[in-house]
């Protein structure tokens, strides 16, 4: 037996323990899984459960996220996956939250061409939205990808899974972080360094999503210059050859500026909404006169 069929298994068998009824499971990872489960005093709500198993070790990072997340959902975003409550039975951690009922955004990739301009900028600019949000409370997420991006009814980009998320404000004023793991493809380049700030961490990461909608892939490995995928981005060495040579030139300049080596030349979230793409308005050739974000 597996270890995620050990989890559903006791998750079953422990199915009376808390007040919802486990429908079917939505996903997995390294921390434990993903579940549906309808309530059982409301019939029809349904939400989604993250379980993890009970011990010492992740008591403390169970626990870390909830209070995170709660504090997130306290103030609300509609870009931010909602959190209900956490509840510790004798097997699991389980953590209940809003149920974005169309997938993940990975799933919403067409399966050999990217996805259209149109579409890509309106879930990056709900990206975006949600993580000026969540910076605004002084949380920094740093596991942005398209498998922690949510969809909801009426194509709502939810973010979720604040597993690696902390905070980055401390008595007003930023503090720098160490690295604590992620997904390499999505790693800025400067967690290798022994300090780094929070936010442009996110701002990276959404980048190389941005990227990735628009290019079927994640185009490197990890962001090292031993990569050579990644070295030819630095470099603008391949910009003439596909799939750079395809892409909206105002598209290809925000790339370029978000996914930059040099921190202090990143845009931030602010100047990223302000950017010639982020107010082209498709299907017009005129631009926008204000940012569109999703409040």
């Amino acid at each position: 037996m597996s270890s995620t069929q050990s989890i559903t298994a006791l998750a079953q068998h422990e199915n009376g323990s808390t007040p919802y009824q486990m429908i079917t499971k939505l996903g997995h990872g390294g921390f434990g899984e993903v579940h549906l489960m309808e309530s059982r005093l409301v019939p029809g709500f349904r939400v989604a459960a993250k379980l993890q198993l009970v011990s010492e070790s992740n008591r403390s990072i169970v626990q870390k996220e909830y209070n995170i997340h709660k504090e997130l959902s306290r103030h609300g975003h509609i870009n931010v996956i909602h959190i209900f409550e956490m509840q510790e039975t004798p097997m699991f951690y389980y953590l209940f939250m809003e149920f974005a009922d169309c997938g993940t955004l990975s799933e919403r990739l067409p399966p050999c061409i990217p996805m259209s301009p149109e579409m890509a900028q309106m879930y990056f600019k709900q990206l975006i939205a949600g993580l000026k949000f969540i910076h605004g409370l002084g949380v920094v997420h740093r596991d942005i990808k398209p498998r922690n991006l949510l969809i909801g009814s009426r194509d709502i980009l939810k973010i979720c899974d604040f597993g690696q998320a902390t905070t980055f404000m401390q008595s007003g004023l930023e503090i720098l972080l160490v690295y604590e793991g992620g997904t390499s493809q999505f790693e800025a380049p400067e967690v290798c360094e022994p300090w780094h700030r929070g936010p442009p961490l996110d701002v990276w990461s959404a980048g190389v999503t941005l990227m990735i909608l628009q290019t079927k892939g994640v185009l490197w490995d990890s962001p090292h210059m031993e990569c050579a995928e990644y070295r030819s981005w630095i470099e603008g060495t391949d910009l003439k050859k596909s799939p750079w040579n395809r892409m909206n030139k105002m598209l290809l300049d925000l790339l370029r500026k978000i996914l930059t080596a040099d921190v202090d030349q990143r845009l931030s979230l602010e100047e990223i909404e302000k950017s010639p793409w982020m107010r082209l308005s498709y299907g017009s050739t005129q631009m926008e006169h204000d940012v569109i974000t999703i409040d």
